[in-house]
């Protein structure tokens, strides 16, 4: 349409009016035809589209950027790509493999050919199993002497006792540990009181522990061994009045409620009702120091025997059980 100069930049600029919307505009570029890019792409686009031809459906299509796009619509795409996906395989039945199981021995059958254990708790068995080996073979055995009872004792691989030679004697020198304590001091002022008012409440006639001792013939009814004439003799195997039904389970104080046993026994039993036994020959299997408990009573039954001047008492001893009884695990 013409130019003018700029004064300021001393430019030429030429006024125009644009190919595509018709506005005028002005330009410090004479080749320019459009007043903005936006004009531009919309003339490149209609007067020099090009229609392309769909990949899938063969129709004829246009659209921007058509250069970049191989089908005419997003179904042809879809259509398309579904096309060229592969079959699903026919699934076929999996081939089974007979095996015999590592570590419990059963016969077990499994589509894997490496699998060597039944189930899962087999295999954490079985490498428990061997972990606990490995560090049995590591463990170096250590010979210490009981803090408790003085005995003698090797350190085995996993025992977390390294002061006592069994449970009972850490048992026992954690309730020496708790009887000296004011806790427990209170608690037997509270258990002699709630003992007396019972043997108060249900008493029912006297009973004399001489009595008891000759009706049951001197054998606590318990273990069914003999128990010393001498009251005090030793603290353990001493001779007690048991109740057979205990007072706070209901019992009455009389002599059909009552039967002798040693102190030691009558402690195991607690408070269970109705009959009650223990087999010593038994029980020292179970740690050193019930086996050093029945070495006392084999001394008391000795004693018993010299003083008595028998030779054949009709009890359960060593004769008639053999037991093996030593000082050390």
């Amino acid at each position: 349409m013409g130019t003018t100069e700029n004064k300021k930049s001393g430019r030429t600029v030429h006024h125009k009016i644009c190919e595509q919307c018709g506005k005028p505009f002005d330009t410090i570029y004479k080749a320019n035809r459009f007043c903005c890019s936006t004009c531009g792409s919309r003339h490149y686009a209609e007067t020099q589209k090009k229609e392309r031809t769909c990949a899938y459906c063969g129709k004829k299509f246009w659209k921007p950027n058509g250069h970049k796009i191989k089908y005419c619509s997003k179904e042809c795409r879809e259509a398309a790509i579904a096309s060229r996906r592969k079959p699903p395989k026919e699934k076929s039945e999996p081939k089974l493999y007979k095996k015999i199981c590592k570590h419990c021995g059963k016969e077990f059958e499994t589509k894997y050919s490496h699998q060597i254990y039944c189930s899962r708790e087999c295999g954490y068995a079985a490498t428990l199993k061997q972990k606990r080996d490995e560090w049995a073979d590591q463990h170096v055995t250590q010979v210490r002497v009981c803090k408790e009872c003085g005995a003698v004792f090797a350190t085995k691989c996993g025992d977390t006792r390294k002061q006592f030679c069994c449970k009972a004697c850490a048992d026992k020198n954690e309730r020496r540990k708790e009887h000296a304590t004011t806790r427990h001091k209170e608690y037997n002022k509270r258990y002699r009181k709630q003992r007396d008012q019972q043997l108060k409440d249900q008493f029912v006639e006297d009973v004399s522990y001489e009595d008891i001792y000759e009706r049951d013939e001197g054998i606590c009814q318990i273990c069914g061994l003999p128990v010393h004439p001498v009251k005090g003799i030793d603290n353990n195997w001493d001779g007690t009045i048991d109740h057979i039904i205990p007072l706070s389970k209901g019992g009455d104080h009389s002599m059909a409620n009552c039967q002798l046993s040693h102190r030691i026994c009558n402690s195991l039993k607690g408070q269970i009702k109705g009959s009650y036994s223990i087999d010593w020959y038994e029980k020292i299997t179970e740690g050193n120091y019930w086996r050093l408990k029945f070495m006392r009573e084999l001394e008391l039954i000795e004693a018993m025997k010299k003083l008595s001047g028998q030779r054949n008492i009709a009890i359960a001893t060593d004769e008639a059980a053999p037991v093996s009884i030593s000082t050390t695990l």
